[in-house]
């Protein structure tokens, strides 16, 4: 099968692993990695990234970890060392899109890291969507509604994840009298 792109031989995707996981701030999974890099270039498949992957754990470039029973990986010292000799041999295009991609990757973590949902039953039998927007000073909103079945409570909270800082700015501009009409002090 003939494949098109700018990455062919293993070392071209070795140089793209490594350029990739440089821009991650934490461990990650394999499937991570697939899913980051193999959209980036039609010159090579699953198969080929898993290959070069691989052999480069043996070389110390990359470091498995085993957390939560999940294994990890990390570019180590000496695949950051590799990674600054060789991001110059990546085609632009193609480390233009790992880069976007990377970039996606690590908003969506750190958003996912701001946003707390959870969902539990009260005695009354109603279900309670805890909601929770923080920021790095602490916690910005919280929120509980209440909720007459588990199914409404998990679409609440799915909901809320999805759009979490238009609701905050919503309440606010309301509570902080955006409506222009005034009030009466209570």
């Amino acid at each position: 099968m003939i494949r098109y792109g700018f990455i062919h031989t293993k070392e071209d995707i070795k140089f793209l692993v490594l350029f990739a996981m440089d821009l991650l701030p934490f461990p990650v999974t394999f499937e991570t990695v697939v899913d980051l890099i193999t959209w980036c270039d039609d010159g090579f498949g699953y198969f080929e990234l898993s290959e070069a992957f691989y052999e480069m754990i043996p070389t110390g470039h990359i470091d498995e970890s085993i957390e939560n029973g999940a294994k990890l990986y990390a570019i180590t010292d000496k695949g950051r060392e590799h990674e600054e000799i060789t991001c110059d041999a990546i085609a632009y295009p193609v480390m233009q899109r790992a880069l976007t991609a990377v970039q996606r990757f690590n908003n969506q973590m750190q958003r996912k890291g701001l946003i707390e949902t959870n969902v539990r039953k009260e005695e009354s039998g109603d279900f309670i969507a805890e909601l929770c927007l923080r920021d790095d000073a602490g916690i910005l909103m919280r929120l509980e509604l209440s909720a007459p079945t588990l199914s409404q409570a998990r679409g609440l909270t799915r909901a809320y994840e999805k759009q979490a800082d238009s609701i905050y700015q919503q309440m606010m501009t309301l509570l902080l009298g955006g409506s222009g009409e005034k009030h009466a002090d209570v």
